[in-house]
């Protein structure tokens, strides 16, 4: 089967579509991630089994806004529909790309349309109130073509059966995002990547945050919780990149026991995460997609066997619980997060060690992926 898995990203660090495309490509289907041409980067690359186009937009510098997403869609219908519309199925990531594949679909209604929320597209952060009813209306009318609709968590998956089965939604899928693990634990010694690079001393406590310093993601809270912990042996790493960038750098300058470590590669990540005593998820809910979200980082805390202290939303409340693999903080503000991280440092992590070794034998792409697998199959072995 011939799929274009149809990203509006660069293509650089989408975890999620490299791993959809890796497992269809070791099926024997015949994947092209399409993704978005950024300067420096290649326009076309072929890579193990599998392709990589990147597609150039002129409107791409546009600024955010419904006017100039409709603009852009536009040169997108132009550029990308045309060229991809002779394929079995399209891979839809987000909305755009499925409002996307719905024009290619009606240029070729043998197409088959998957449509694989990241989020609950209605209802994303930053989004404003006339986008997420834009969004909506476009899910109503178009969802009934789809031949699957993916989700990320329970509740996201809960929500759109609950909110569009009267449009005529397919059955949907649940694929979390849990990452291929790039270690295997106790093969070697634990590495101390973070001790090295910022000379914390043996003994002392490293809670990490990774990945994107963006808004609503509790970075600003994580750096008040800091205040008052200068001398507790306590230090808070940052690992990763975004627009929060010199929030993360000016309390590293301001404060000896907060590091800012640079984005590594994907296949870094749990590497360094391997270094760290706690990892901490703490997107803020304000908005249904945050808080019904299941974040990428909280698969990689624990499939490095590293606890996890987060934030109390419903779905990451239900698996660390569900695995006891770390704690839920009481109080969502500095003294709160303060107060938990002392509490773990006092009194230890190994009363997780036995939930993080079941969560690395329960929780697996390998496992993650099969129903996509499966419908792909179903797919290609249907009625024309």
């Amino acid at each position: 089967m011939r799929i274009a898995n149809v990203v509006l990203n660069d293509f650089t660090r989408d975890n999620r579509v490299l791993k959809i495309t890796e497992s269809l490509s070791a099926e024997g289907h015949e994947v092209t991630v399409v993704a978005l041409h950024k300067e420096g980067l290649d326009r076309e690359e072929r890579r193990n089994g599998w392709r990589v186009n990147r597609v150039k937009v002129s409107t791409a510098a546009l600024p955010r806004g419904t006017f100039f997403g409709i603009l852009k869609m536009a040169e997108l219908a132009w550029r990308v529909v045309w060229k991809w519309r002779d394929a079995d199925a399209w891979h839809c990531n987000d909305i755009e790309a499925f409002v996307l594949g719905w024009c290619a679909q009606r240029l070729n209604p043998r197409l088959h349309l998957v449509y694989d929320c990241h989020e609950f597209e209605s209802e994303r952060n930053a989004k404003s109130k006339l986008e997420r009813k834009l969004v909506g209306w476009l899910e109503r009318r178009m969802i009934r073509r789809a031949a699957a609709v993916i989700t990320v968590s329970p509740s996201i998956a809960a929500a759109y059966q609950e909110r569009y089965s009267t449009y005529g939604m397919p059955n949907g899928l649940l694929v979390r995002n849990i990452p291929t693990p790039a270690v295997t634990l106790g093969a070697e010694p634990k590495p101390n990547r973070f001790r090295q690079r910022f000379d914390i001393p043996e003994g002392d406590f490293i809670a990490l945050y990774q990945g994107a310093f963006s808004y609503n993601r509790g970075l600003e809270t994580a750096v008040a919780a800091m205040e008052g912990l200068e001398d507790q042996g306590i230090h808070l790493v940052f690992m990763g990149y975004g627009p929060l960038q010199s929030l993360v750098d000016d309390a590293a300058s301001r404060h000896a026991h907060v590091h800012v470590h640079p984005a590594v590669s994907y296949e870094e990540v749990l590497d360094h995460t391997l270094s760290a005593d706690v990892g901490l998820v703490s997107v803020k809910p304000t908005c249904l997609s945050y808080l019904f979200c299941l974040p990428n980082k909280l698969f990689e805390y624990i499939l490095a066997g590293v606890p996890v202290l987060s934030n109390d939303l419903p779905d990451c409340r239900a698996l660390i619980e569900s695995f006891g693999v770390g704690s839920i903080v009481a109080q969502d503000d500095a003294p709160g997060w303060r107060k938990a991280l002392l509490n773990l440092k006092a009194d230890g992590t190994a009363q997780f060690q036995s939930g993080l070794t079941q969560a690395a034998q329960d929780l697996s792409w390998a496992k993650e992926v099969v129903p996509l697998v499966e419908l792909y199959a179903g797919l290609e072995d249907g009625p024309d």
